[in-house]
């Protein structure tokens, strides 16, 4: 509950009080500041990701632009999808052969 006091308190004080009472004067704001503002902070947070993916692909490429790191990061990807296959192929044929020599041995 905020105090009598505050209600007509000006903004620098009601935005020390709480979080009701900043969501009271959030609403004063228009509402495209509040999302040009959401939307620069996700492009930033983006913009971000994809600098350290493209770091972690080719760290040494001056060029790591968007486009660049999701064409490198679909292939790496699939290549490690049927690495992935083959290896469970190979783990397979594997259990099958131990399994027959288990049985020879007995």
């Amino acid at each position: 509950m905020v105090p009598r006091d505050m209600v007509n308190a000006p903004a620098e004080r009601l935005h020390v009080q709480g979080s009701v009472v900043n969501r009271k004067c959030e609403k004063k704001v228009p509402k495209k500041i509040h999302k040009s503002e959401r939307e620069k902070r996700k492009r930033g947070t983006q913009n971000d990701l994809f600098n350290e993916l493209g770091a972690m692909l080719e760290p040494d490429r001056q060029n790591n632009g968007k486009a660049c790191v999701l064409g490198d990061t679909t292939r790496i990807l699939k290549d490690l999808v049927s690495q992935v296959e083959s290896l469970r192929k190979e783990n397979s044929t594997l259990k099958n052969e131990s399994h027959y020599v288990v049985l020879e041995r007995n």
